[in-house]
């Protein structure tokens, strides 16, 4: 930075001198001088102490950019469950009322003889084993609200609405490629490269400390017998206590050895960072999926078979009760699913430091 690149502010001193009994220095003076004096460390020491104030304030960039991203991933996070919560009681109060009509359907069934009593207490159980989840759905809600409020810097009165419908992308470019964003744009590897280069130039402004400092001085001066003469004197700092740089270049390279360190520990913790959470969403994408196109369709038609079947009295309660929990069961792990696949979305962009 211009700043650290900049020598120190020069010195201007005015003199009078020999100014006779009865007047002052200031209108008596005999001889008068003007002197403008600099100091600057040897050229290179500038050069360098701007180069690490440059590196400084773009390792402070980094550090905001990441922090960004990180607000962004739990954004991102606490929307997916949001919306978890809010399709998991959309889900809940559905088989409530399919629930209560099935209780209904084992009422009548025994009030004609042809079920027994387990059949309808067995509905009352699993309607408010429902009513229950439901509750914690209820909780679950109210967290990822309260979170998203914080975020997103909303009061708590504010309504937030219902969420839109998550659709899971297709991972478009392969790990390698995402890997290879990974190491060029992710703010915390970067921030870490900008550490070891920032401790290197450490290291030579530690060896510039054997280099002499400048001092340039220039002093124009008038009295009665010389008239006006002109003086100039180049000054250079001699560096014999040669062990304060030596233990500063020591402790320096010290450091560059740890930031240097660290930037590898930084590497392999983002491949390995980038891998988990690509296989994560890779595997919730796919298995989204699956539920959607397989398993979910062939649950469905398990239940309307399962209700047929009871009604006409060729099924037990005890089947179409297993058809209705599977369903159940499918559909809030399809939304889980979902969900999981937001939250690794978003760990995915947040360690490549880009959207996908």
């Amino acid at each position: 930075m211009s700043s650290e690149a900049t020598p120190d502010k020069p010195r201007l001193d005015i003199e009078r001198m020999y100014a006779p009994s009865g007047k002052t220095p200031l209108n008596g003076a005999e001889e008068k001088a003007l002197s403008l004096t600099q100091e600057f460390p040897f050229p290179t020491t500038l050069y360098l102490r701007g180069s690490r104030a440059a590196k400084t304030a773009e390792a402070a960039e980094q550090v905001y950019r990441a922090k960004v991203r990180e607000v962004l991933a739990k954004t991102r996070t606490a929307y997916a469950m949001l919306y978890l919560s809010f399709k998991s009681r959309k889900l809940l109060d559905e088989n409530i009322e399919l629930m209560r009509r099935f209780a209904k359907v084992a009422e009548s069934k025994y009030a004609g003889g042809t079920a027994s009593e387990s059949d309808a207490l067995k509905a009352q159980v699993e309607l408010t084993k429902m009513l229950n989840m439901g509750v914690v759905v209820d909780e679950e809600r109210e967290l990822a609200s309260a979170m998203l409020d914080a975020l997103m810097g909303r009061s708590a009165g504010e309504p937030l609405g219902a969420p839109a419908d998550i659709e899971p992308g297709r991972l478009v470019k392969a790990r390698e490629q995402l890997e290879a964003v990974a190491f060029a744009r992710r703010p915390e590897l970067r921030q870490a490269a900008l550490a070891a280069e920032l401790a290197g130039t450490s290291l030579s402004l530690a060896k510039s400390e054997f280099l002499p400092d400048i001092m340039l001085s220039y002093r124009r001066r008038s009295d009665p017998m010389r008239g006006r003469t002109s003086d100039a004197v180049l000054g250079l700092s001699l560096p014999l206590w040669f062990w304060k740089p030596a233990a500063m270049i020591a402790e320096a390279s010290a450091e560059k050895e740890m930031a240097e360190a660290e930037l590898e520990a930084s590497r392999l913790m983002t491949a390995a960072d980038l891998r988990t959470a690509f296989v994560r969403a890779q595997t919730a994408q796919r298995l989204a999926e699956s539920y959607k196109t397989s398993l979910l369709p062939q649950a469905e038609s398990a239940l309307k078979v399962a209700e047929s079947g009871y009604q006409s009295g060729r099924a037990s309660f005890l089947d179409l009760l297993d058809a209705q929990r599977s369903l159940l069961s499918f559909k809030l792990e399809y939304y889980r699913y979902l969900a999981d696949y937001e939250q690794r979305a978003a760990e995915l962009e947040r360690v490549i430091g880009e959207e996908l």
